[in-house]
Parts: structure tokens; sequence; C-alpha cells
């Protein structure tokens, strides 16, 4: 399935980034997306499971990382990562672990 074609159809004011396992290690992950968040500045970032969605201010460009083919641990490590990084900044996190971005957020 594409799944970048699916999610920039839907979110056309997102750059979206689709990474699979074999691309990063966990920690160089963890620190490629929180390097984004500095850039990005969103005000929140909503993590459903295995998607990542940076909510910016109207009228700015956002961020969506699709990771596809990770296991539950590895996405464990991801969001306690962006967790760690976030708590002393003004980015929220919303983390909705249990959630199925397929079916929740893109309808398939």
């Amino acid at each position: 399935m594409d799944y970048e074609a699916i999610i920039c159809e839907k979110f056309p004011t997102c750059n979206v980034e689709v990474i699979k396992p074999d691309v990063f290690e966990i920690d160089q992950l963890v620190e490629y997306i929180t390097d984004d968040i500095v850039v990005y500045k969103p005000h929140s970032v909503m993590v459903y499971r295995h998607m990542i969605r940076f909510l910016m201010n109207v009228g700015e460009r956002g961020k969506i990382y699709y990771l596809e083919g990770f296991s539950d641990e590895d996405l464990k490590i991801v969001h306690a990562g962006l967790l760690k990084f976030t708590w002393k900044s003004d980015t929220k996190i919303n983390l909705f672990k249990n959630s199925n971005p397929d079916r929740d957020v893109l309808g398939l």
C-alpha cells in the first residue's frame, strides 16, 4: 500500500515521510523525529501508534511520519523518547498508543 500517497491526499498541507525499520536504529529514529520538532516547532504532536503528526498553526506546513512495519516494542521506545524530549518544552504530546491510525485517521 502506498501510504505516502494516501496520507498526502488526506493531509495536503503536510510533508509526509514513511519510514521502515531498516532505515534507522530506534535511537537514531527518535533523534531524527525530535530534530524535526525543533525545526517545525509544532504546538502539539499527535501520536497514533505508528503515525506521528505535527499540529501547526494555520497556514504553516506540518509533518507526518508513518512508521511502517515497526514492532510494538520499537513503537514504545519511540513514544517514550518523544515524551522525554518534550517533557519541559512548549510542545505537547498527545499519545493514542492503542489507536489504529489506518482506520481511525486515514479511513482505510
